[in-house]
């Protein structure tokens, strides 16, 4: 299982979010539904259960076909998706401005 990222640790886990830091993390890469399951750990059922969620926030656009199965990527013309880098970000030079005062 993954280690809680800073968003997850600022905004609380979520399953929304544990699929959304995934396509972040590798924001050219695309996913099926089931890559992003197994990726975060979660059911297959849950990022069903969760994915309308997504696809309201504009958060994801269908990448390609292969198959019978739908590959998706993050959407980074989102605005959303632009404030959850931008949040990413400010976190993280938060944690770095931390970690030197720790020291």
């Amino acid at each position: 299982m993954k280690e809680e990222t800073l968003l997850e640790n600022f905004l609380g886990e979520s399953s929304v979010l544990k699929i959304l830091n995934v396509l972040m993390d590798h924001p050219s890469m695309d996913y099926s539904k089931k890559d992003l399951a197994e990726v975060t750990g979660m059911a297959e059922s849950t990022v069903h259960r969760h994915w309308s969620r997504i696809e309201d926030m504009d958060a994801v656009e269908e990448s390609r076909k292969y198959g019978k199965t739908t590959l998706y990527k993050l959407n980074q013309d989102s605005e959303i998706v632009k404030q959850l880098f931008k949040l990413d970000q400010e976190l993280r030079k938060k944690a770095d401005c931390f970690q030197v005062e720790k020291i």
